[in-house]
């Protein structure tokens, strides 16, 4: 841990929101604060929450390459809403990555956050000459590891200060914040997804993979069947270069069984148990559909 500032431990930057106040700790007086966002909602939120606070910031946002149209026209408006964001490119996005190694990230693989968020990040934050502060949104309801996440903390794996300002807020903190400042979500919640970084993730769950459009299925079908073009040329320069010879973005649960992202898709629009077709798709049920801050689309044939 380094040395504590001398500073007085009375200086804060405070506004109360919803109950809270978004508070600087006093290490973070003399600090750079950046925040990092992704065009999701919690990261909107934390940009709101420090503008609604009077805390000087630089927001900087992480360009994977592998993001929905919307989510770039997304951060434009809020460019042109609530303040500059900074970009900052990997030394390889991530088709130009998964061409490198022939192959896709996965649960035990997870290279991208390494490589296309994390590495570019860090080298922002040092390349600003001062003590910075990495200031996240990240929120305890979301998960049982985020919920044992400091607010605030000396990060030996991020290399430096981490704030967690909306740790301790809910889902209905986030919009209320939203609709205090009439900024609007990514409109990807609004089609029912629950994520917007990365289109699609890894981690995507059934219905995120089901929403996913006809184009991006062809895309990454296309790039699957380049990698595994590309794994059964490097076997033969060097054998037993890839374990697996099909290259896929989606692991299923099974030892030694791939599924390519065509019979995923087709897999995702199935009732539960996977094995049967609907008639009809059901509404989505993910993104403001679950919070009830929008209606799901109209049914075909309703006005």
């Amino acid at each position: 841990m380094r040395g504590a500032a001398d500073v007085d431990s009375t200086r804060r930057y405070g506004a109360f929101m919803s109950g809270k106040q978004i508070t600087i700790h006093p290490e973070a007086s003399d600090c750079i604060i950046v925040a990092s966002v992704s065009g999701g909602k919690d990261s909107t939120a934390l940009m709101l929450a420090l503008k609604e606070a009077g805390v000087d910031f630089r927001a900087v946002f992480a360009d994977t390459g592998w993001e929905a149209p919307q989510t770039y026209e997304y951060l434009d408006l809020l460019r042109r809403t609530v303040g500059p964001i900074d970009v900052v490119i990997p030394k390889r996005q991530m088709v130009e990555a998964i061409r490198h190694r022939a192959g896709f990230p996965a649960r035990m693989q997870r290279w991208c956050t390494r490589e296309l968020k994390l590495q570019p990040l860090r080298a922002y934050h040092d390349d600003i000459g001062q003590e910075t502060v990495n200031a996240m949104g990240v929120r305890a309801e979301e998960s049982r590891a985020r919920a044992q996440m400091p607010e605030w903390e000396d990060s030996d794996e991020w290399g430096g200060y981490v704030w967690r300002p909306l740790i301790d807020w809910t889902i209905d903190d986030v919009i209320e914040i939203h609709r205090r400042h009439g900024v609007p979500m990514n409109p990807l919640y609004h089609e029912g997804f629950d994520r917007v970084g990365c289109f699609p993730c890894i981690f995507s769950r059934k219905e995120e993979i089901r929403l996913l459009p006809e184009s991006r299925v062809a895309e990454i079908e296309a790039l699957e069947a380049e990698m595994t073009a590309e794994r059964a040329r490097r076997n033969v320069e060097t054998p037993g270069r890839y374990a697996h010879d099909d290259a896929t973005f989606f692991q299923t649960r099974t030892p030694g069984r791939t599924m390519g992202i065509r019979a995923i898709s087709t897999w995702a629009k199935t009732d539960k148990g996977g094995r049967q077709l609907p008639l009809l798709q059901p509404l989505p049920q993910g993104g403001c559909m679950r919070w009830g801050t929008c209606e799901a689309p109209p049914k075909d044939g309703d006005e």
